[in-house]
């Protein structure tokens, strides 16, 4: 294959600062030295040579009914409401599109962002652009979770959303749940734990996913931890999860064992966190997304038109 031509490299880099990077015209016109009548024309060609496409944005696909009803019954500062698809990962992927907008509106200048694990949020942090905040840090909420070569682990969203948005990536180098309290202990009496763990503490917007504790979930179905220790979870009457902390029906910590043996961000230290966008898709994650409103752990709702009309009808 050919490389493309000089003019062509340079529609392609204006291309893509204007519409990958969300700068004007003039903006990219200082950048490169050349007149935004330049630019502008560029832009034109690109568009006539098929370089840029434009299309019917993700945002055409969100219901601004559902999030309107959903913001005012459940008290929630803003709710993003896409149209469930036939196939989930349609549905992550305009969730992800629609969040990432949403999310890119609350970053300013010295915001700490804290991210979880799961696809959904990962969804998220692939289609993150560009910030024209700075110094913006973006930090792990949670030990690894997941093979490191998942899009779903912890450390992968984290590297993935800073490199997006021009930040820095702080990853919590230790595992999420280990096997014993002494072990969690040691880990965060550790100098690595202890720098993460202050930013984390600093965290100004938080990127969470939501997990429930039906049988088909992902947090039963990806191994991360024993049937045994879920069915005792289940038992002890958790219907949801987020950062490997189980909650009740309220959103209250749900009194096990594996919480002393867990390496995240606390429910109560996630509270209050000033942003909690929270992201969930399926009426499967009701009660869990229920219960996480309930409990003052999130702020900002995610989700798909499924999910939001059952939460509106339970």
């Amino acid at each position: 294959m050919s490389r493309p031509h000089r003019g062509e490299q340079t529609m392609l880099q204006i291309a893509r600062l204007r519409y990958e990077d969300g700068l004007s015209q003039s903006e990219i016109a200082s950048e490169m030295g050349v007149s935004v009548a330049t630019i502008s024309r560029h832009l034109k060609q690109a568009m006539e040579l098929g370089i840029v496409e434009i299309r019917v944005a993700a945002q055409a696909s969100r219901n601004f009914e559902l999030e309107r009803q959903l913001a005012r019954k459940f008290n929630l500062d803003s709710a993003i409401v896409v149209s469930s698809q036939k196939n989930k990962n349609d549905t992550l992927a305009l969730l992800g599109k629609t969040s990432g907008i949403a999310l890119g509106e609350f970053l300013k200048d010295g915001a700490i962002v804290g991210v979880s694990n799961g696809e959904t949020v990962a969804a998220v942090a692939d289609n993150m652009r560009r910030s024209r905040a700075s110094d913006i840090n973006v930090v792990t909420l949670i030990g690894g979770v997941g093979r490191p070569e998942e899009p779903g682990q912890t450390g992968q969203i984290c590297r993935s959303f800073a490199s997006r948005i021009g930040g820095d990536a702080w990853v919590l180098p230790v595992p999420a749940v280990v096997e014993s309290s002494e072990i969690a202990a040691a880990f965060r009496s550790t100098k690595a734990h202890r720098e993460v763990f202050s930013l984390v503490e600093k965290t100004t917007i938080a990127l969470i996913g939501i997990g429930s504790t039906t049988p088909g979930s992902s947090t039963f179905q990806h191994g991360h931890f024993s049937s045994e220790l879920l069915e005792d979870i289940v038992e002890n009457n958790a219907v949801g999860t987020i950062c490997a902390r189980f909650f009740d029906i309220n959103g209250e910590v749900t009194p096990t064992d594996i919480d002393s043996r867990t390496i995240s961000i606390s429910l109560k230290q996630l509270a209050a966190v000033p942003v909690k966008f929270g992201v969930a898709i399926g009426n499967d994650k009701t009660r869990a997304i229920m219960a996480a409103i309930r409990g003052g752990l999130i702020s900002v709702l995610g989700t798909d038109s499924a999910a939001a009309e059952a939460l509106l009808a339970n």
